[in-house]
């Protein structure tokens, strides 16, 4: 694991990194509960050709720890080299955070297997959460890491051995997680001219009918639940908060608003959506009106009841 401090070493690593298409990257933040956080380190897995290897120890070989603790322009560097060249694809996990101190809106071409694994569906991910530990463990069947360097102070120098053990195996981790997504993500994508409509037929009718039974039973239980907590004055259990709030509604009549905008010559100028009513009471005069129609398909399912048949 190259755990590089020289500024030599840490530029030749940047160029090195250049010469790929992909890069699994993580960060380590120092001070991270202040107002003032501090990147420590960077750490890149570059892909490679050729099979994957199985062992976390080999993948481990080919991580670069950049060490860029109060460097600035170490980490330019890596911004402007790197983060902004849409050629390269930068996969972190939660990528919004980590963008914070790689460049922001300078950086192209980011992959972020959070939002990744959030647009898939929960029948498939079946994990217990989005963390990057969690989908590593029970989407990959990866060893659960030690956590306890997650929390530890990433602004000391030297850094331990647990702490830098630790933030290798994070982009390893990263990698792993990102390559089970996109697989699934390619099992979403099915040709719709090719797919098996009674299969999803069968399966539409059995979900839509455990869906309806579960949406009563939920609306049973929420409606009892908050008369409960507002009874009972609890305005949180478990998981659970009740809070209340009045919402005001503001209608006037149509005709009004149009009299009152058109005497005070107000900036009114919006385009109103016609019912089939409206349409209806319009049509003798609708050509003496500016209107523009927008056409949409709508696509809709129905499940036939026996009494339908």
């Amino acid at each position: 694991m190259p755990y590089l401090k020289d500024p030599a070493d840490i530029k030749d690593a940047i160029a090195t990194c250049t010469q790929v298409e992909r890069l699994w990257v993580d960060t380590e933040v120092a001070d991270y509960r202040t107002k003032k956080p501090r990147l420590s380190l960077i750490q890149i897995l570059p892909d490679f050709p050729g099979d994957f290897p199985n062992s976390l120890e080999l993948l481990m070989n080919r991580v670069y720890l950049l060490d860029v603790l109060d460097r600035p322009a170490l980490t330019a560097e890596f911004i402007n080299t790197i983060m902004a060249d849409s050629t390269i694809e930068k996969v972190f996990h939660n990528a919004s955070y980590d963008l914070r101190f790689l460049g922001k809106s300078q950086a192209e071409n980011v992959t972020c297997t959070l939002l990744l694994a959030k647009s898939l569906p929960l029948f498939m991910l079946e994990t217990s959460n989005f963390q990057l530990k969690t989908l590593a463990c029970e989407l990959c069947g990866l060893p659960h890491p030690d956590s306890s360097e997650q929390q530890s102070d990433w602004g000391k120098r030297a850094l331990s051995e647990a702490q830098v053990r630790y933030a290798t195996l994070d982009p390893i981790y990263l990698a792993y997680v990102h390559r089970r997504l996109v697989e699934m993500e390619r099992m979403t994508q099915r040709d719709p001219a090719t797919d098996n409509v009674q299969v999803l037929a069968a399966e539409y009718t059995r979900l839509k009918q455990e869906a309806a039974l579960l949406e009563s039973e939920l609306s049973y239980v929420e409606k009892r639940l908050k008369s409960a907590m507002q009874a009972q004055r609890i305005p949180q259990i478990e998981r659970v908060k009740f809070s209340s709030y009045e919402r005001s509604t503001y209608k006037t009549p149509f005709s009004e608003l149009a009299k009152l905008v058109q005497e005070e010559q107000l900036d009114f100028d919006c385009v109103l959506t016609l019912t089939k009513e409206m349409r209806a009471q319009l049509d003798a005069v609708r050509d003496r009106l500016p209107m523009s129609v927008e056409t949409s398909e709508t696509l809709q399912l129905r499940v036939i009841s026996s009494e339908d048949e």
